[in-house]
């Protein structure tokens, strides 16, 4: 029996999967092995359904380069792939009653029959069964079940045990508040995930939900694909431009309906480290802005060696790795 068991955080993207491994060693994390295998082509749909096959070979090869022990598994769903909403319950209903009004509330706000879906739910606040209020309001999380069910089952397949199905704004979230706990200047620091397709944009502010946007915007800006102007070569003072007109968007609506909490800076992660000039988005968007260095903090385990390069990469799947030990 293993006193300190390994938590491994997968993060399942578009043109590569990244595993890493943390294992906590006292009062410090411990990183046991990290991986990234590039896919031949995209594993994951329009739908959100993952190719078993392909998924099923990744995942194959993964595992050969993990700690045996390395069973437990966080996975992450995107965020466009999951129903959330916020239900006001009576707080003198029974749990079967609660369960029978959040059901009510899918059908009428999800496209998919409810039956199709796999949900979760939760008291937002701490008077749930309190007599001093009426209601309380409750987060529910729902998504098709053959989008969790094809991404569980081929892990299984392969011997992991997935235990947790997070979102993937709430992985970069929990990799943030790990940072800022490590660095105190850091707290009220937005995170933004910048991809091929989408920028993911997530802040969580003080006593309230976490807050993301999706971008539609991404390194394939740099491709002259989908009918998209190309950015002539790799011109990331081009791309870094076009970037932070976003982001000043997405910051000042934000700030707009979250004036106490303000946004002190932002941490970058993703694949666009060779296309994004930090200090030109400094300038443009007048706020610290760092790429993120998950392993930044973690002890490493023997036979592990740090990328030479940056490793931002693995942000994600770091916070899913964090999860899992929480």
């Amino acid at each position: 029996m293993f006193r300190n068991p390994l938590s491994v955080g997968v993060d399942i993207g578009n043109h590569s999967i990244k595993t890493v491994v943390l294992q906590q060693k006292k009062e410090q994390f411990e990183l046991a092995a990290f991986v990234e295998v590039e896919l031949t082509k995209s594993v994951i749909n329009d739908q959100h359904s993952v190719n078993n096959a392909e998924l099923l070979s990744a995942m194959r090869q993964i595992k050969k380069q993990l700690p045996w022990q390395a069973k437990a598994v966080t996975l992450a769903l995107p965020d466009s792939a999951v129903i959330s909403k916020v239900v006001q319950l009576g707080t003198s209903l029974s749990e079967e009653e609660a369960e029978f009004a959040i059901v009510q509330a899918l059908g009428a706000a999800s496209p998919f029959p409810v039956e199709e879906l796999w949900f979760d739910y939760f008291p937002l606040n701490s008077d749930r069964f309190s007599d001093a209020v009426a209601t309380t309001p409750f987060q529910v999380f729902a998504s098709r079940r053959e989008t969790i069910d094809n991404r569980v089952n081929t892990l299984i397949k392969l011997g992991f045990k997935p235990k947790i199905m997070e979102l993937q704004t709430h992985a970069l979230l929990w990799l943030a508040e790990h940072l800022a706990e490590m660095g105190s200047h850091y707290n009220q620091w937005g995170v933004v995930d910048v991809g091929k397709r989408h920028t993911e944009f997530c802040m969580k502010p003080q006593g309230s939900a976490a807050y993301h946007r999706e971008i539609r915007f991404g390194t394939s800006m740099l491709d002259a694909q989908d009918g998209i102007s190309a950015v002539a070569g790799n011109n990331a003072e081009q791309f870094t431009k076009q970037l932070a007109e976003q982001l000043k968007r997405q910051i000042q609506l934000y700030n707009s309906t979250h004036p106490r909490s303000g946004i002190k800076g932002l941490w970058l992660c993703g694949g666009g480290q060779d296309v994004v000039s930090v200090s030109l988005l400094q300038r443009l968007i007048g706020l610290d802005v760092v790429w993120v260095n998950p392993f930044q903090h973690f002890s490493c385990a023997n036979k592990v060696e740090l990328p030479q390069s940056m490793s931002s990469q693995y942000a994600v799947a770091t916070g899913l790795a964090l999860r899992g030990l929480l």
